[in-house]
């Protein structure tokens, strides 16, 4: 129970009545504030769109009467009376198009440089503001095995923005990786028993992009195990064949040294005694020396002369026999 004056309750009353009209003004101004916040959100809110190197992106808002094309801040197309004007920047000079009927901008093969925000201004409509993505095709996946003759695989791609590898068994999604580190390549084994009956896939995707590659668990277990038999097999089945290469090079240069020792043992054998005799035949130089004084006067004059003769020779012949009997040289003098 409130007891007060006329005063009183009268101050009290128009106080609490101030308070009332405190609150109901926050609350007032707070809704204004939200929608006019929604209002400005919804005027510069950005559309995703998405496309793929080489293709054409429309943007789904029209030029009637008059307006522009801008990226990123940069005025790229102008709409004047009916006539567009795309000499602003040199990246977009030929690729720009706009549809007179429609209304509409289009850009013509895509580059990945083009990604960023596009706006389309209409002057008297709202101004909506388009984020752009262009990205490669993504890789095609490829499928590699353990290498030891088990039926364990692997599946990798070429890395790129927003690439996922996945791992599918029919539509279920077994595993899946992904990486901001665009130098690698993305890798992901099948990390579970697999089985004759089931149908396995590899898929690679971007936003825009998918590439699939199908993993047939008979076919492919039976060559990956075939692959490791060979693997095995293969270093002893050239160790064999270095081998008996060298084996055969060793008889057949001992069979042509034995040959040639043969042929030389009858090219021995076969000579007659004047080709022997002919091959012994020997050339030397003769040195002439003059008998002393002494030595003269025991030779007789006769033989003296003969000797004083012969001193003017130049050449002596002997035949050297291989059964030479002794003393029976026989030296021939000219």
């Amino acid at each position: 129970m409130i007891i007060c004056f006329f005063n009183g309750c009268d101050r009290i009353a128009w106080t609490n009545a101030k308070m009332l009209l405190t609150r109901r003004g926050r609350l007032k101004l707070t809704l204004l504030f939200l929608i006019g916040l929604c209002f400005s959100v919804s005027q510069t809110s950005e559309e995703m769109l998405e496309q793929v190197v080489g293709e054409s992106i429309t943007f789904p808002f029209p030029v009637m009467e008059g307006g522009s094309l801008s990226y990123n801040t940069y005025t790229i197309a102008v709409v004047f009376k009916g006539n567009m004007d795309s000499n602003y920047r040199a990246g977009f000079k030929d690729r720009i198009q706009w549809d007179q009927e429609t209304g509409l901008f289009t850009i013509r093969d895509l580059k990945t440089n083009d990604s960023g925000i596009y706006n389309v201004d209409g002057k008297k409509e709202i101004r909506p503001s388009y984020q752009l993505t262009v990205y490669d095709p993504v890789s095609s996946p490829m499928l590699t095995s353990a290498g030891n003759g088990s039926c364990s695989v692997e599946c990798f791609v070429k890395n790129d923005i927003d690439v996922t590898l996945s791992w599918y068994r029919g539509e279920e999604i077994l595993n899946q990786t992904s990486s901001s580190d665009l130098s690698i390549n993305l890798f992901l084994p099948l990390d579970e028993e697999v089985k004759d009956r089931d149908i396995y896939r590899c898929e690679a995707t971007n936003p825009v992009t998918k590439e699939t590659v199908m993993f047939q668990v008979p076919g492919y277990c039976a060559e990956s195990k075939a692959q490791g038999f060979d693997g095995r097999t293969r270093g002893a089945v050239i160790i064999a064949v270095i081998c008996v290469l060298v084996a055969l090079g060793l008889v057949i240069l001992l069979l042509f040294c034995l040959k040639k020792k043969k042929k030389k043992k009858r090219n021995g054998h076969s000579q007659d005694p004047s080709e022997r005799e002919q091959s012994s035949t020997c050339y030397a130089e003769i040195l002439h020396v003059k008998p002393t004084d002494f030595q003269e006067e025991r030779i007789d004059l006769p033989e003296r002369n003969q000797i004083r003769e012969t001193t003017q020779l130049t050449s002596i012949y002997d035949k050297l026999q291989f059964e030479r009997v002794k003393n029976s040289v026989v030296v021939t003098m000219q």
